[in-house]
Parts: C-alpha cells; structure tokens; sequence
C-alpha cells in the first residue's frame, strides 16, 4: 500500500489553479509522510535504528495517527526486549484492535519497502521532527486567533493572552532528552567543576548570595527553585493618632485601629488591616494642607501615591510643586436594613416641618417622588404615623442630622439619600457646579455623604450678617456627568452646565509644614494597590532589603542577569538604594542633598561597575501575574536571567474576581513556583509575615507567620467524606492522616475534597462562636467563615450576622452496613444502657416493645437477657449477661463489642455514637435514630399552637452534635438547646423545627414502640398544616441585592411581589428576611448568581454569641480546590499554603527595642529548607545604607 507524496505542489497556487491567498486557508499542516515511512521502516529492519529515533521522535511527532499507532507499538516492544519486525508488530497490533485502522499487514511492508537504508533513520526523524515543530508552530497561531475571538466574547484578556504567549513559548522549548554518558566521560567534567569551587574557596554552586553562612547551608539559590524572604513591616509611613480613618461601619482612628479591622480602600471597598505598628516617638512630623482645607499630620517617610503613580514621602512631597493626589472611588458597601427609605429621609431632612407632619414646600413632583418610596398621602399629614414614629427613633424628627447608619449603606441607597436633600434644598451654580445649603450640624455628615459617592466637596460657613457666627454651611460639589436629582428639571439644568469630562478633581497639597513631633503610627492593608483612606475628607494614603542583596550580588558582583519586578518602590528609589549599599552613601543623604565631596567620589568610583551590571528593573504599578510570567519569558530569551525578585508578593493582583485575598496570595506563591521550574532560575519573593511575631515575648517569627489565614483549635472536628465520620485536629496531627472531608463548592454544593496538609500555627487568642443552631466552634479572629457577601475573617463578624452551615451532607464515599440487631442493640443502649466498668450490662425502659427489640437483638450475640422488675420505680432493667463463665481472658461479647468501638466504661455524660454508624447507608441511619428516639426522645402535637415538638434529649453534648451530623444523613436540619439545671449537669436537647423538616424526619425515621402512633397522629397533621417558612430563611442582604436589580430586569415592585405570589406591601416587602424557598425572589428573576444563597445545601445560621478564650494551641488544613471544609457542622475556609523551596524569615530584634544588646544584627532564619537543614544565620544590618552585609566580611 502506497501513499502519495503532495508535496510537489507549487506553493505559490494550488493544484486546482487557485492562488496562494486562497490557498492559505485548506492547505495541509506541515508534513513529510515519506520521511515518517522511512523513519518507521528503518526500525522495523533495525534494532540500533530504534535506539537512535526514540530520542528524537516522540510519538505525537507524527502527522497520520497510523503512525502514531505503529511507532507507539515498536516502542512497547522495543521496551519489553522482544523483536519488533513486520511480523511481531502486526501481531501486537491485531491484539489491540488496531491493524486494521493502520493499513493491515501489508502496509507493514510497504514501510520496509519505503526506507532507501536503516543507517539514515535518525537523519530521517530530525526531518519528521522539524515538521513537529512546524505543525506545533501553525497549531500556535490558530488557537491563539481562537484566544483572540473567545476573548471578545468575554473571556478574560489577561488569561487570554498569558496562554497565547504560553503556546509560542512551548514551540520554541527544548524538548529534547537528556544524553546518556559513561562513566568515564563524566571523569573529567566533574574533576573541573570540584577544581572550581576549591579556586572559589569553597563558594555556593548555585547563585551565590553573597552570605557566607546562608551559603553553606543552602549552597546558593539554585535553578527551579522558589524561595520567600519574609518579615514584619518596616516601622515609619506613619499617621498621627488623632488621624480619623473611614471603615464599613463609621470611623475609627489611627489611635484605635488593630489587626483585622476592615479600612476603606481607594477603590471604595472595604480593605483589611494586616497589621499595625507600636505607637511611634520622636519622628519628624509635618503638616500637610490639602485645597479643600483638609489638614492632616504625618511623619517625613509617610508615603504618598501621586495622580501619576509616583510614590513619594512627606520629606519629597514638600519639594514637589502642588503635587496632586487621585481621587477616591465611590464607596461599594452591601445594602442595609434601614427603617426609612433613603430618599424619602433626605427630603425630610432638608423641607420636613416636625410641627405639622409635612413639607415646607408644595412641590407636585416632590411629593408624586415621594409616593413611588411608598409615602401613601392621606387625610393626615403626609409624613404619618408610622414614618414619623421611624423618624423619631432614628432621632431625625426634629434634629434634623444625618443617621450615621445611612453613610454606610449602600451605593444605591446613599445616592437615594442625597437625591431626597437635594431635591429638597439642592441648586445648580452657573459653572455646572451643585450646591446645597445646610444646618452646620448637618453638614459634616452631609459632606461625608457627597464623598462616599466619590465627588470632591467643600464645605463653606455661611456667615451671619454681623460675621461673627454662623448657623448654616454650603456644601459646593460636582458631579461631572452623574444625574443626582430625581427632580426632572434639575436634572435638566445639570445637564445644560455641566463639565463633559467624567474625571473627578484632582486634590492638590497646598502645602507642607514641619510640626512639632507627635505620637504616630502606621497600618498595612490587604489591598492590593496598598492604598486606605485617612481623614475626614478621605485622602488616599500609602501604607508599609534582602531580596535587593541577592540582586546586587548575583548582577553586581557575579555578573549574573536578574530581574526585580517591584510593585512597591519605584525604579529611581530602588536604583537609588543600590548606589547607597554600593557607594556605602547614607541614603539619607543622598535623598536630601547632603553628600560631602568624598561621597560624590566614592559614587564615582562605583558607577562604572553598576552600569555594566545586567539588572533589570521593573516597577509597573499593579502588576499581574500573567504580565510577570510574560515579561519573565522575554527576558530569559534575550538576556538569560539567572534571578527574579519580586517585591512583594502581596502587593500582586490577578485582576480577576477571587474567593478571597487569601486564595489570591495562594495563586501567586504556586504560580511563582512554576514560573521558577519553566525557567529554571531562581525565583525570590518578598512576603510579608503577619501579626504572629507580635504577640510573642521574644518577637521571634516562625514559619506559621507567613500562613495567610487563621487558625481552629485541636478539638475542632472535621467532616469526613469517606466514612461520614468526624475527626479533630488533634488526631490528624498524631496520625498523620489526610482523609478526604465534604466542601463546599462554588454553587454552595456539598463535594468531597481531599486534605493535603495539616499543621500547627502555633498558640495564638482563640474565640468560641455560637450560633443560633447550637454549633460552637473556636477560632482565631481571622479564621474566614462564608457569609451571603463573601468570605469574612471572624474578627469582622458581628452578633446577628449569619453564615453558612450544611442543611445536609451526601452519604460518604465508602458506606458499610451493620446486622441490624447490633444496630438497634447499639441505639438502645446509647439512650437508656448502662456499660460502666465492674457493673453488669443494663439496659432500663418502660416501653415493652423496646424490651422486646433489645431481647431479640441480645440473640446476635449469643446472650439471654435476665429481666428484672422494678414495680416501686416503675420500670424493667434487662441485664444482659454473657453466655458462658468468664474465664481468664473471656468477656462478655456484648461489653466486648462496646469496648471495640470506644463506648465501654463511658457514663451517660461521655457517650458517643461510634464511627462505624456514620459509615451506615442511609436506610440504616434511619434505623438507628427509629431506635435512638425511642429511649429518650419525644415526638407530639402542640394543640395550643398547632404544631409538632419534636426533640432528643441527653446529657452529652457530643451525643447531642453526633445525633444532629446523623440527622443530617437525612436531609433534616436539627439545633441544639442547652438546658441547664441547678446542682446538676447541663443537658442538651436535639429540636427539630419546620414542619418539612419534621415531616421528613417522621417519614424516613420515625420512632420505635410505643410512640409509634403519635407518631402517625403527628404526620397526619403536618401534611395538612401549612409550613413555617420563617424557620428557614437566607440573609436579608439577598433581598437588598434583588431590590437593587429590579431596575436592571426591567421589573417594578408590583410586578416582582405578583411573581412571588405575595400582596404588595410597599416597603414593608423588603424589611424581613426571606425564606429560602422564595430566595429573596432571586429565582424569580433568573439570576443563578443572587439565587446561590439559597442553594439546597446550606442553611444561613445567625451568631449569637462571641466570647474570648484566651491564648491556646491552633491548628489548620488545606484543602485543595474549593479551600474550605465543614467543621463542627460550620463551614470554614481552609489555610492557603505557600509553594516555597526556602523561606527565610528576618528578625530584627532592635526593630522592637531601640536599645537591644543585638542593635544592629539581624537573624536570618532559615524556616523551610526542602533540599537541606534549617539554620539560623546571622547578618549586619546597615539600614543607612539600605543594605544587609555578611558580618564574616564586614
């Protein structure tokens, strides 16, 4: 069987006469079929031929899959050790099925018959390999034309473009093998390599650090390797106490603000604070004077980003010419529960007379907006009883001031606000420019609400006549192109005068004055651009050099190409820190123009050295990770880097909406890990450590430091998904064991996950939780729980906020049944036995339909119940004795089979239901709580108020959460109720609520014996009864949301409550939670993304109660993929690891204590070493110099 060869065609026109550019689009990829013949042809005649091609072909090298087929087969042979002719490979080819889809046997000899000569195989696989190469190349572009078209459909670009970039760089890799070498070749390489390092004296094989001891230790940075130098933030770029800082709530102040309180970012949104410094002393402090009069206090190395991206501090902010600041984005907080609607308190506020219930004006158009907020105009005043009652709480009706709830609303709901007031009293100047006119009391706030929508204000006294006082302000913004009257012909007017460009005004410094130094301190945030807000007028603020060493080193002093790419410094100060480390020039000096002569001669005498250094720097403001990969990948082509820094790694974004900053940061770290193995260089990240070090006495930090999520206590119990069991902390670190536990995924599904690492984080201040269900959990402040908005650090959750719990958890991965006598044997005994040690057996009941079920169940184990009666208490006990004389070593099979599971010896407080009953399916779960409910729960109807009481009673509370995981085996969402009892232990009961979920419990479980026909009493009226739907409701924030996007659907509020199949009731429609089975009215409107909180796994429980334990051990996992895991019947978010060869975290003790006998020294701790030991190495540090030196050297 013959092939025909193509490839005579002439390339400039088709074999059918069409032109080249016609061509173009049909033309076959690059191919040479005889090539791949004679390459196949070559190994059937020659055994050496075979050896030759397998390390230059690889089998997707082939164009036709026959091919493929063909080579993969030889190549099994081949590697078996038998002979691969036209007879044994046609044999393994028929057993695979595949003889026929090559050709048949035939063509295996037409492949031999094909080959000029088997010497010239592997000359023949270079051209089939170089035709790879080209297909490859042509199979690039098309998908990188199909990025293009898939990105304009909505795909991210960065994405997009990473992976066009990404397939260009696979053509070009080398995928070439390794060679093979003998021993004797390899003699003489490594003899010239052992001669080098004795002339370096012994210096590091890898890129040398220029640190002796660290070098020792870790024998340099070497290729493929990522390591994360780390350590608490530097002190100074502080504020000073009294500075006011804006927050989700309200304010705070630099004085008060902690670790976990939540800022506001430049962006609008809320931003986390990282960490905060000691009160600082004896800085040099100045005074910044800002064009709408704001005055801010702050220390002369402040940092401050400029409109055009510079960052500078106080001392160079004073030497610009009216440098100008960006402007602050329009806050984006959820929407809140508020009593009056925003607009209809706006015009109250400004045109609400208190002493008739009306208007100070007869405006149709005001009052016709003021009925669509659900103002019904009566016979009454128009502000009637109830809004007024509304009113008077919030403390408006006469005092008319701005509710400070109502400045952290929503963006929607602030607009509404200022729409109301300046409907009211608002005026549009001839310059476009709005006005508002305001009581001073109000002013402040009113002020604060025109700059939480992101327009820069000014606020001007309007003066008495006499000029000594004044009563009134005026509040002068502009609002560019943004409509903010609902009053047609102000809008009008706005429009008319108003300014074209959207841009907002910059704010320019008028001035920078030296202060007598105050008390100052500084924050770091979690925000990407390591921006926050300060000050009433809400000013962006910036907040708080090993890495820099090792590029000086490796570029300066070895020669070798590196690259920083910082997204903190800018290049002329990171250019300028080096010539200060270089030169040995105090940067202080160099920065403020105080070099001496000898400094400009030692510059001199460096700058020559430096130039010619090959280091690369790049500071491009938020940088991507994807920009990072791309830029790395060119440098390494044109210039072969042997180094990348990155300063630092949480100051990057992905510019994607993440799950958490958390996971973000995770991304980062893994993403550096591959770039360093893609390139084979070295990758050193600058990390910052968290509050850990703190809150030690010896300020010392640990690796646990540079985790980027909180931390549970070693009791907390996880979720197992493969036996359905729960297993705590403590366990998983003695065993070792990384089980697989339920996760929650993106549609708040339950799914099964594997654990990948637990660890210790150290001791750390621990608060119990307590939600309205019962569960309790321990946690540091900023352990993540999910909320209906995002994932939350505990430390910014509040009393009455609510989180996600499962409703219901799928049956594990591996279930087991029981007989079944030991099952109802073992749920009897659990509610009403006695297993004490030295003491018979017992079990005690009344009902004699559970006395038979434990006598028939006794028979599975060989054991004849005694029955003894006890007329005077009212009730039988069945000592269950064993079968035969107890000898030595013989036991009682029944105390013997309790004792296997753990349960032998525990009294009625310490008992437990036994793993082995998780791992039940689910028919015998429902058997063993049928049992259980039998001894001591309770199943009735309540007739005064029409419903079913339902509940399981015990004094163990771990019996009490067992009961409750197992009902959530079936769907049936339990809570737990402390009774508590004077002199006596607190018991716990198990209450079922909603008559779904007892319905459903009554069905599947039901009770055994004598309450088995109350129990069909009870489910014949819960059919008929209509549920409870309040007992299972989502976050009222749903229902804000749906309101928000009733507009964007087009759907009026009419409209929205007819499709829910309720009554219009005005505004009262959006004051409760709603039920889950509404979903705020979310699937009312077809969005899956609103509609996700009310998905069939989770339940929303309210915190109740938040107490702190103290200081105690913590511990946390990871889990891969979805991050999070349900512990405690809670779901919580896992810890992110980092992906590091070797982290080296910096300790500095003169950092927290000026006058440390160490002043001077730093510790280099070497915490994660993965190819070698740790160690502690000790440096110099000269911060005048910018710079860590090797104290061997210095």
């Amino acid at each position: 069987m013959a092939l025909t060869d193509e490839r005579g065609a002439n390339p400039s026109q088709g074999g059918d006469g069409r032109s080249g550019r016609e061509q173009t689009f049909d033309r076959q990829p690059p191919q040479d079929l005889e090539a791949e013949q004679s390459v196949l042809g070559g190994m059937l005649l020659s055994k050496d031929a075979i050896a030759d091609i397998v390390e230059v072909v690889r089998p997707h090298d082939f164009y036709r899959p026959a091919h493929q087929a063909i080579y993969d087969c030889v190549l099994d042979l081949y590697g078996r050790g038998e002979p691969a002719d036209p007879i044994t490979v046609s044999a393994e080819l028929e057993r695979r099925n595949e003889l026929s889809r090559v050709g048949g046997a035939p063509y295996m000899h037409t492949l031999i018959a094909t080959v000029p000569t088997a010497a010239n195989a592997s000359y023949y696989a270079e051209i089939v390999a170089e035709k790879a190469v080209l297909r490859r190349l042509v199979e690039a572009g098309t998908r990188i034309v199909q990025y293009g078209y898939n990105g304009s459909e909505g795909a991210a670009i960065e994405e997009v473009v990473d992976r066009a970039q990404a397939a260009v760089y696979d053509v070009t890799e080398n995928r070439t093998s390794e060679d093979y070498a003998a021993l004797e070749d390899l003699l003489q390489p490594t003899m010239d390599e052992i001669d080098a390092i004795a002339s370096r004296g012994g210096d590091a094989q890898g890129l040398p650090t220029d640190f002796t001891d660290l070098d020792e230790v870790t024998n340099g940075l070497h290729a493929g390797q990522m390591v994360i130098v780390a350590a608490r933030p530097g002190v100074g770029k502080a504020l000073a106490l009294d500075t006011p800082l804006p927050t989700p709530r309200g304010w705070t102040s630099m004085g008060e603000v902690a670790g976990g309180d939540r800022l506001l970012g430049v962006d609008g949104r809320p931003t986390t604070v990282v960490a905060a410094t000691e009160v600082l002393h004896d800085r040099p402090c100045h005074e910044i004077e800002f064009n709408d009069g704001t005055v801010v206090v702050a220390d002369s190395e402040h940092r401050w980003r400029l409109a055009d991206g510079r960052i500078l501090t106080t001392e160079q902010l004073a030497a610009e010419d009216t440098p100008r600041l960006p402007p602050h984005e329009r806050l984006r907080l959820p929407e809140r529960e508020l009593p009056v609607a925003p607009y209809v308190l706006g015009v109250w506020l400004l045109a609400g007379d208190p002493d008739t219930g009306g208007l100070r004006t007869d405006d149709a158009e005001l009052v016709t907006n003021l009925e669509l907020e659900g103002v019904e105009p009566g016979d009454g005043p128009l502000f009637g009883d109830e809004i007024a009652e509304r009113l008077t709480d919030l403390g408006t009706w006469r005092d008319h001031d701005l509710p400070a709830e109502y400045l952290r609303g929503s963006e929607q709901q602030r607009r509404a606000l200022l729409a109301g007031m300046l409907d009211a009293g608002g005026s549009v100047s001839s310059d476009g420019t709005i006005g508002l006119t305001i009581s001073e009391l109000a002013s402040v706030r009113a002020r604060e609400l025109v700059l939480s929508l992101g327009y820069a204000c000014t606020a001007t006294p309007n003066w008495e006549d006499d000029g000594d006082e004044f009563d009134t302000s005026v509040l002068v913004f502009d609002s560019g192109p943004d409509e903010v009257f609902r009053l047609g012909r102000n809008n009008e007017l706005h429009k008319r005068l108003r300014r074209e460009s959207d841009e907002q005004p910059a704010r320019t410094v008028v001035a920078v004055r030296p202060v007598d130094s105050v008390p100052v301190r500084c924050v770091e945030v979690d925000a990407a651009d390591r921006l926050y807000l300060a000050g009433r007028s809400m000013i962006p603020t910036h907040n708080s050099t090993l890495g820099l060493d090792f590029a000086r080193s490796a570029s300066i002093k070895h020669g070798m190409a590196s690259v920083i790419f910082s997204l903190e410094m800018g290049r002329t100060e990171i250019v300028m820190r080096m010539l200060s480390a270089e030169a040995r020039i105090r940067l202080g000096d160099m920065r403020g123009g105080r070099m001496t002569d000898d400094d400009w001669t030692r510059l001199a005498r460096r700058m020559s050295e430096i130039s010619e250094a090959p280091l690369f720097i790049d500071d491009s403001p938020n940088l991507t990770m994807m920009e990072i990969r791309a830029k790395a990948r060119r440098l390494k082509q044109r210039n072969d880097i042997n180094l990348i820094v990155v300063d630092y790694m949480q100051l990057m974004t992905s510019g994607k909406r993440v799950e958490s900053r958390q996971q973000e940061v995770s991304e980062f770290s893994r993403n550096l890990k591959l770039l360093a193995k893609e390139l084979n260089v070295p990758v050193v990240a600058i990390s910052q450590l968290n509050r850990g070090p703190e809150q030690r006495n010896d300020r010392r930090p640990q690796l646990s430091d540079l985790r980027e999520s909180g931390c549970l206590t070693s009791g907390t119990r996880l979720l197992r998904a493969d036996t359905g069991a729960e297993v705590t902390f403590g366990e998983l670190m003695e065993t070792g064991e990384r089980p697989i536990v339920w996760s929650l995924d993106e549609r708040m599904r339950m799914v099964p996950r594997p654990i990948t690492n637990v660890f210790s984080s150290g001791v750390k201040e621990v608060f119990r939780v307590r939600l309205a269900s019962g569960r309790e959990i321990e946690a540091t402040a900023n352990h993540p729980m999910l909320t209906v908005r995002d994932w939350l650090p505990l430390g910014e959750l509040a009393v009455g906020d609510r989180v996600a719990v499962p409703r219901s958890v799928p049956e594990p991965l591996g279930t087991e049944s029981m007989p079944e006598p030991e099952i109802v044997m073992l749920a009897h005994l659990t509610g009403d036995g006695s297993f004490v040690k030295r003491q018979p057996i017992r079990y005690a009941g009344v009902d004699e339909a559970n006395l038979e079920a434990v006598t028939e169940a006794a028979k599975h184990f060989g054991v004849t119940p005694v029955r003894d009666e006890y007329a005077s208490a009212e009730v039988t006990t069945l000592r269950l004795p064993a079968p035969y004389p107890l000898a030595r070593g013989e036991r009682n099979p029944i105390a013997a089979w309790l004792d296997d599971m753990g349960l032998f010896g525990l009294r009625s407080h310490e008992k437990f239901v036994p793993e082995r009953v998780f791992s039940l399916p689910r028919e015998q779960i429902a058997l063993f709580l049928r049992h259980l409910w039998a001894t001591d729960g309770s199943v009735r109807w309540d007739e005064t108020y029409g419903q079913a009481r339902i509940h399981y009673a015990t004094s163990s509370r771990r019996l009490a959460d067992d009961v409750t995981n197992l009902l959530l085996r079936l769907g049936v969402f339990a809570r737990i109720k402390t009774a508590s009892k004077a002199g006596d232990r607190d018991g716990y009961h198990v209450l079922i609520y909603g008559g779904e979920n007892q319905l459903r419990f009554l069905e599947e479980a039901g009770v055994h014996g004598a309450r088995s026909p109350q129990v069909d009493v009870v489910t014949e009226k819960l059919r008929s009864a209509v549920g409870n739907t309040i007992c299972d409701t989502i976050p009222g924030e749903v229902r804000g949301r749906v309101r928000t996007a009733l507009p964007d659907r087009s759907v009026t509020r009419r409209e929205f409550a007819t499709r829910l199949g309720t009554e219009f009731s005005g505004s009262a429609t959006w004051k409760r939670a709603p039920s889950r089975s509404r979903s705020g009215g979310a699937a009312v409107l077809e969005d899956t993304e609103l509609d996700n909180p009310a998905a069939r796994d989770v339940f929303w429980d309210e915190i109740v109660e938040i107490t702190p334990l103290g200081e105690q051990p913590v511990y946390d996992a990871t889990v891969d993929d979805t991050h999070n895991f349900v512990s405690n019947c809670i779901v919580m978010h896992n810890s992110l690891e980092q992906d590091a060869d070797m982290v080296i975290l910096i300790h500095r003790p003169d950092a927290f204590e000026r006058d440390d006998p160490r002043m001077g020294e730093a510790d280099l701790i070497l915490a994660k070493h993965r190819a070698g030991p740790t160690s502690t190495v000790t440096v110099a540090h000269q911060l005048h110099y910018s710079r860590f030196v090797d104290m061997a050297k210095e």
